[in-house]
């Protein structure tokens, strides 16, 4: 009974944590809360129910049975709860947005007001138990351990049936009710139970002790007498540091999985079983032990310098885990069952042996209060409470305070302080021989010298994405290499993510727990400016702009080339503006626009909640595979968005093609399409798409776009740099449209939903699969036609040569160079004395594995001009590659005597020399 209620307890503090970030957003904050509100519910449930099991013993297993069945009453109820809290919430969030006190007080009690009532009502099932079971003092601690084991064992298969099983398959509301259905048979049981065991007899109840008078002293260290108070308190104290302490394990372990294995769902998932797994073990196997009072206080220190030297030692271990998720990734590349198992392994790593140990804590902590069997009850609600208060304390100050302020390795460095804080004193008091004394107190000494001597973490290490880019480091070798050659810019362990800049062969790259989410590259400057030039081409008159994710800001910069009147950015970490920053040169300084108005919050939360109006908003979140971007690609909110746009208004949404099946690339079109049933999809780079929706139709306008690119400073610039040099030029981004998404959605039965967040499950399952290929192969079969619809565009007069080949060149710099070509040979075709035509066809020709095409395109070019030095240099290479050295060092020489510092060119030349 107490699994099966632990494992449906911790469904629910899943599926309600989920339901409540849902409604406050995803910040830290808002976890935090949920947290706090649940730890403080099960305490206040322990002690009030702890109480009642001391006043009525007799009475404790139908308590127990009605405490379950109203907590599984309750969560039946609970949607129409949560539904409630979102109007309050949204009813209160514009007066109180700008001050942010009341704001976090209102959260606090809307949580509260759903969290802390059904928490309570599962907090009494271990007090509730342990008093009905434990019939002798000497079993306190036992029978304390015993129940406390095999309820967190029971949440730990909780945690994995959630992650692995019924989140993905059944969806949210469909867990609760399969955890409710478990509440209230267990419930049931109880009752049933107890209803016979009256019919067969009273209860057992607890004998009295023999010595049981008030003035006969009871022998010393028997389990009923108590230990002195000073004892009780620096046991209660060392237990609510030890909550703080394993908390902020807890919230930095987390941090470190994220950049060691990637930041998904079951990165975090097999954290949390693997911490549950470990305090249900260690407190059943404790739970074996029979020891008097001070035995126990001894071995409450005594774990907690365990706890701390283990903590400790593992910090030495943690600079070597992205080496080795590089080194075994051979094993888990193609099997998600494997890469799931990899995660286990180094969540177990760092956090097994630790939760163990404090697991046993809280046996030992019931043992060494003692006490009479008749207030049990009350013994364990009020240890419970301790420890929930340092619980408390922890998951705020962890990751609001400890972790910004100081960083990871530091937050853990003062866990490990807490956890010796907690264990030494009560060492001091409980062991009363110097020797043994110094003995136990050991581990705490080695503790001390490791974090007094721990080098400094090889923060690059980190910032590398050891669990993203794995298959393309490949060895250990070629990691610590990559590693080696990055130089940080910045590096801050936020308070939602890990936040770095590196620059790398020639350019900067932001990355977000170690994965690039944007940079200078071409590839990635294509779909940045992309993202915001294609919607305020399209607009006819676009005034106010939302932006949900700032990365590098060069999306921002390219909205703020147009005369718009307010640009909001939405950021989820504070530590990304700084990021920012570094990029200033390449974002012509947006953030210092006074248009710009950048808001430090959830976006999808206040998309929901505030009342501004827009008329593009952009989307542009990090990879769908991490643990909460699924939400922002829901019907719900697709649905916030659109209530935000004005008439006319547009909505684009970047999609990645990597780690994304088909069939959910799918889910994602009709989703979106959904709520915007006016969409297109447009390309940016390799690998990027975006959706562009509009609830009325969505009209091109040809002549706005070369207006736009002529009579607006800065947006031919920006497009020219991405290889676009033609209005024209722009339609060569459209990928898919009209009636060719029908047949692409077609196969979609359902649309995601915040109840079915399949994506985020989904997608992690493909990190390390080609699907950019498939995607992209499904979009070329079903394209039907080139352009969309554009007003006032005519292929046949407004495509002459020049427009024609420069359709052809932006093809080939969206990374499409098959489509790119036919133009290219038009343009040939329709003006034969060019020769930067036939270099540029060549130049794909050779990109789609061409070369013989490639070669008599570059000498027909050279026919027209014999000096053209980047045809002289491509047929060299292309004679080099064809085992022509000889006549490749002929080209290169002509190349260098027109231009003697091409380094093109003497590359060429110095590996024909090689080769001859």
């Amino acid at each position: 009974m107490a699994a099966v209620s632990g494992a449906a307890s911790l469904i629910y503090q899943v599926v309600w944590m989920r339901h409540l970030v849902l409604v406050f957003g995803s910040t830290t904050l808002a976890a935090s809360t949920v947290v706090a509100a649940f730890l403080a519910g099960l305490a206040l449930g322990a002690w009030a129910w702890g109480l009642a099991a001391d006043r009525q013993p007799g009475q404790t297993l139908a308590l127990f049975g009605l405490v379950e069945a109203a907590t599984g009453l309750y969560a039946l109820a609970s949607p129409w709860l949560f539904r409630g809290v979102d109007a309050l919430y949204l009813a209160a969030y514009p007066p109180l947005a700008s001050r942010p006190a009341l704001f976090a007080g209102t959260q606090f009690l809307l949580t509260a007001a759903v969290i802390v009532p059904p928490a309570a009502l599962m907090g009494g099932a271990l007090p509730l138990l342990a008093r009905r079971l434990v019939v002798r003092p000497a079993e306190a601690s036992g029978g304390a351990g015993r129940l406390y084991g095999w309820n967190t064992l029971g949440a730990a298969a909780g945690a994995a049936l959630a992650t692995y099983g019924l989140l993905p398959a059944l969806g949210l509301a469909a867990a609760v009710r399969l955890a409710a259905s478990a509440n209230l048979l267990v419930g049931a049981f109880a009752l049933l139970l107890d209803a016979r065991t009256r019919l067969q007899g009273s209860p057992r109840a607890p004998a009295a002790p023999a010595a049981a008078a008030p003035d006969v002293p009871r022998p010393h260290g028997d389990p009923g007498t108590p230990p002195d108070r000073l004892a009780v308190y620096l046991v209660l104290q060392g237990f609510a540091l030890s909550g703080f302490a394993v908390i902020t394990f807890e919230v930095v372990w987390a941090r470190l999985l994220a950049l060691v294995v990637g930041s998904s769902v079951y990165a975090f998932g097999s954290l949390l079983v693997v911490i549950l797994a470990g305090l249900g073990a260690g407190s059943a196997a404790y739970g074996r032990r029979r020891a008097r009072p001070d035995a126990h206080l001894s071995a409450f220190g005594t774990l907690q310098v365990l706890i701390g030297a283990g903590a400790a030692l593992s910090l030495l271990v943690v600079p070597h885990l992205p080496f080795q998720v590089v080194r075994f990734f051979p094993v888990f590349a193609d099997s998600f069952a494997w890469h799931a198992a990899v995660q286990v392994a180094a969540a177990a790593v760092l956090a097994f042996v630790p939760a163990a140990l404090s697991g046993a804590v809280f046996p030992a902590v019931v043992g060494g209060l003692g006490g009479p069997l008749a207030r049990l009850g009350r013994t364990i609600g009020t240890a419970y409470g301790a420890n929930t208060i340092g619980t408390v304390l922890g998951a705020f100050l962890a990751g609001f305070v400890l972790i910004p302020a100081v960083g990871l390795r530091a937050a853990m460095v003062l866990g490990v302080l807490a956890t010796l804080l907690a264990g030494v004193p009560v060492l001091a008091v409980a062991i009363r021989s110097p020797a043994r004394r110094a003995v136990m107190m050991a581990p705490a000494a080695v503790a001390l010298l490791v974090v007094a001597t721990l080098p400094p973490w090889p923060r690059e290490v980190f910032a590398a994405g050891s669990g993203f880019f794995a298959r393309l480091y490949g060895s250990p070798e070629v990691f610590e290499r990559a590693v080696a050659a990055m130089r940080l810019r910045y590096y801050r362990d936020g308070i939602h993510a890990t936040i770095s800049v590196d620059e790398t062969g020639g350019y900067l790259f932001y990355r977000t727990n170690g994965k690039t989410d944007a940079s200078t590259a071409p590839n990635d400057t294509v779909t940045q400016v992309l993202l915001g030039q294609l919607p305020m081409l399209l607009h006819p008159n676009p005034q106010d702009v939302f932006v949900l994710g700032l990365g590098t800001g060069m999306t921002a910069a390219a909205v703020a080339r147009y005369p718009v009147r307010r640009i909001d950015i939405v950021e989820l970490e504070p530590a990304g503006l700084e990021a920012a920053r570094l990029f200033s040169q390449y974002t012509r300084h947006v953030l210092d626009d006074p248009r710009v108005r950048v808001v430090v919050a959830d976006g999808r939360n206040r998309l929901r909640a505030a009342p501004d109006r827009y008329d593009v908003i952009i989307s542009d979140p990090s990879d769908i595979w991490i643990a909460g971007i699924g939400a922002l690609y829901t019907v719900e909110f697709y649905q916030a968005a659109r209530a935000r746009l004005r008439p006319g208004g547009v909505m684009v949404q970047w999609v990645h093609t990597h780690s994304l099946p088909p069939e959910a690339f799918a889910l994602i079109v009709a989703t979106f399409r959904a709520v915007f049933p006016h969409t297109e999809i447009w390309t940016a780079a390799i690998g990027d798409l975006m959706l562009i929706g509009s609830v009325e139709a969505l009209r091109w306008d040809y002549r706005r776009i070369a207006g736009r690119l002529e009579a607006i400073p800065g947006v031919r610039e920006d497009l020219q740099a991405i290889g676009i040099w033609h209005p024209a030029a722009v339609l060569a981004a459209f990928a898919l449209g009209g009636d060719d998404l029908d047949r692409l959605t077609r196969s979609v039965r359902r649309l995601h939903a915040d109840d079915r967040p399949v994506l985020e499950f989904e997608a992690p399952r493909f990190l390390y699969a080609d699907t950019q290929a498939p995607i992209h192969g499904l979009l070329s079969r079903l394209r039907t036609r080139p352009f969309p619809p554009v007003a006032g565009f005519d292929p046949i007069r407004d495509l002459d040569a020049d427009a024609t080949y420069l359709m052809g060149f932006a093809y080939a710099s969206l990374g499409r160079p098959s489509l790119g070509i036919p133009y290219m040979e038009r343009s040939t075709a329709m003006a034969p004395d060019r020769p930067a035509f036939f270099v540029g066809l060549a130049n794909q020709y050779r990109a789609v594995g061409r070369p013989r095409d490639a070669e008599d395109a570059y000498r027909r070019a050279l026919a027209l001009d014999p000096d053209h030095v980047e045809a002289l240099v491509s047929l060299g290479e292309i004679l080099l590659e064809a085992g022509r050295p000889a006549q490749a060092l002929a080209y290169a020489q002509r190349a260098l005597r027109i231009a003697p510092a091409d380094e093109r060119a003497q590359a060429l030349a110095d590996r024909a020399r090689q080769a001859r």
